[in-house]
């Protein structure tokens, strides 16, 4: 079979498992990994050629090393904060003496090849965790930040364990010895400076040319000019690449880098995730599934343990320290070029290749599945019953002092509280969310924990006190139901109730609401008032203007929730947004036109 025919079925394999993946709400590189361990287990009766999976393995990991070089801009490094790098160069070098000395026992591993393994194994999936955590829209979470620098100073001690691999062969080469190490670091300083001082001006000039292809030729430029000095003084190429995006990073150039390799990017990364599913083999798992899925499970819990440990350490929340946690826990590809590279140097036997990756590859596979386990299922319960049960009984005296419970702290909450608060108004807050329980306790803020649609809520938080209720729930159905139980069986309770649309809104009116919110309809009418103010009226025609249709869609929101007798109210009749739509317009345009006043004579 032809090296193009097996490209075009790797290709189709990815492109069924990668969007399964992304259909079951899991990161991407599960669905490479996904595709390397169906193609390399000979299910599809393909054998990849030893020759085009050289060559996959070294040009994934070169594009791999590429993309993470350029998110490792120096002077990011300069802004970590001191607990970052300690945590993160504990964690690093404690698991590998952990990992170390269990490879030593329970593989028969000599010195050198078991402190390899657990260098390896001490690696996290950078690309995971951090697909993981934008899916999650978490990478700007506390815990998302920390993770993410304890990922880039992972990246960063690459660099020494890459230049150091060769220092634990017994192979005669130039890439041994003393001599090499500290010709790698020289070659780096020597490059730093030359692109700080004599790259730069040039990355301005070809900007200014305007022309994208210059920019893609460029990174082309660096990174084969790099590969070539690096082979020609007998260095890493897989160090040159990581170089190479490092430089790039550097310079004022890596934004139209990035905008050049937007479109591979996510295929650079696969491509080294799916090398490591084909150098699984069937045969390791279904030989030795205990010695793998056990290594897998020490792997995360140890990892596991020592970060949470480290996040506790220096005072992080208990739910920070532990979703932290859970997204280093795991393995990833960091591990594997290191176990390739100790492949290629003879410290690590070919029979023990492949039931390592297999341990990586689960440690990914299961990663996803404890982080949701943890982030929805556990840390949830447990901040509930601590803030409704606990410390409810602490706080009952402040909670139920506060007149005004405003429900639902999303984009909209957060500005009703924002100017709550800076008009020092006592008011107290309930969501279920993890994220605001610290923000809202640094400002003294009381807040439950708590789903408001659970009756049992409402009443812990002494609902019969209060005089004034928020309702900014996002959700419709939601918001119903809370507003449907206030009502009930508060009817002398003030409400304030935001609506996510028009019919929203006429739900809320049939159960009694008067005061009634739309969203984006008071932002709508200001910028509608500013653009009229702009073009053709003063700035006093534009505000009666925009007063006038006000009054308009008042009365014609009022006619719609009447009806004869018989038939359904006017909004029900419209089974569509678009209709309903329609309709509005047309009622516009026959309603009478506000007429600017007369300008004084």
């Amino acid at each position: 079979m032809s090296i193009l025919l097996h490209i075009t079925l790797i290709l189709a394999v990815a492109l069924l498992t990668v969007p399964l993946a992304r259909y079951l709400k899991l990161p991407a590189v599960l669905g490479y990994l996904l595709a390397g361990a169906l193609l390399g287990s000979g299910i599809f009766g393909l054998e990849i050629e030893a020759t085009l999976y050289s060559m996959l393995v070294k040009v994934s990991i070169l594009g791999l090393l590429f993309w993470v070089g350029l998110q490792l801009p120096p002077q990011r490094f300069s802004q970590m904060p001191q607990s970052a790098w300690i945590s993160s160069i504990v964690l690093v070098f404690g698991s590998a003496a952990i990992f170390s000395v269990l490879a030593a026992l329970c593989l028969q591993q000599n010195l050198v090849t078991s402190i390899m393994i657990g260098l390896a194994a001490s690696l996290s999936a950078m690309t995971l965790s951090i697909q993981q955590l934008v899916r999650q829209d978490q990478l700007n979470t506390s815990h998302g930040q920390l993770s993410y620098n304890n990922l880039l100073i992972q990246a960063l001690l690459l660099i020494p364990l890459l230049a150091i691999i060769p220092l634990f062969s017994g192979v005669n080469s130039t890439e041994h010895g003393v001599a090499y190490f500290a010709a790698i670091m020289a070659t780096f300083t020597g490059l730093f400076l030359c692109n700080r001082y004599l790259m730069q001006p040039l990355y301005r000039w070809i900007a200014r040319s305007q022309s994208h292809d210059l920019h893609t030729a460029v990174a082309l430029l660096v990174t084969l000019g790099l590969l070539v000095l690096m082979h020609t003084l007998g260095l890493n190429l897989y160090l040159a690449a990581l170089f190479a995006g490092i430089l790039l990073a550097d310079s004022d150039f890596k934004p139209h880098i990035d905008q050049a390799i937007q479109p591979f990017r996510g295929l650079l990364i696969g491509l080294c995730i799916l090398s490591l599913g084909l150098s699984i083999q069937l045969a390791d798992l279904l030989h030795r599934p205990g010695l793998i899925i056990t290594g897998a499970l020490f792997l995360i819990l140890g990892k596991f343990a020592l970060s949470l440990a480290l996040a506790r350490y220096y005072r992080n929340s208990w739910p920070s320290s532990a979703l932290n946690a859970v997204s280093l826990a795991q393995g990833g590809e960091f591990g594997f070029i290191a176990l390739m590279m100790a492949l290629n140097y003879r410290i690590l036997e070919l029979s023990l290749l492949s039931p390592l990756l297999a341990m990586l590859a689960m440690s990914m596979l299961l990663s996803p599945f404890m982080y949701w386990l943890l982030d929805q299922q556990i840390l949830p319960r447990l901040h509930r019953q601590h803030y409704l049960v606990a410390d409810f009984e602490q706080q009952h005296e402040t909670l139920s002092s506060t007149p005004i419970l405003l429900i639902g702290f999303g984009r909209f909450g957060q500005i009703v509280a924002r100017v709550l608060h800076q008009q020092g108004l006592q008011f107290s807050v309930m969501d279920n969310s993890v994220e605001a329980t610290e923000l809202l306790q640094a400002q003294a803020i009381p807040f439950y924990q708590a789903n408001a649609t659970e009756v049992s809520a409402l009443q812990l938080a002494d609902i019969a006190s209060k005089q004034q209720v928020i309702v900014a729930i996002d959700d419709i159905e939601d918001s119903l139901q809370v507003v449907r139980y206030l009502c009930w069986n508060y009817p002398e309770l003030k409400l304030w109730v935001r609506a996510r649309d028009r019919h929203h809104a006429h739900l809320l009116h049939e159960l009694g609401v008067t005061q009634i919110f739309r969203e984006t309809y008071w932002s709508a009418l200001e910028l509608t008032q500013a653009v009229l103010a702009e073009t053709q009226q003063s700035t006093e025609q534009a505000k009666q203007t925009i007063t006038a249709f006000r009054l308009h869609d008042e009365m014609l929101f009022q006619a719609q929730q009447h009806a004869e007798p018989g038939s359904a109210p006017l909004y029900e009749q419209h089974h569509s947004s678009m209709a309903e739509l329609d309709h509005l317009f047309e009622q516009d345009q026959h309603g009478q036109k506000p007429q600017p006043p007369l300008q004084q004579q």
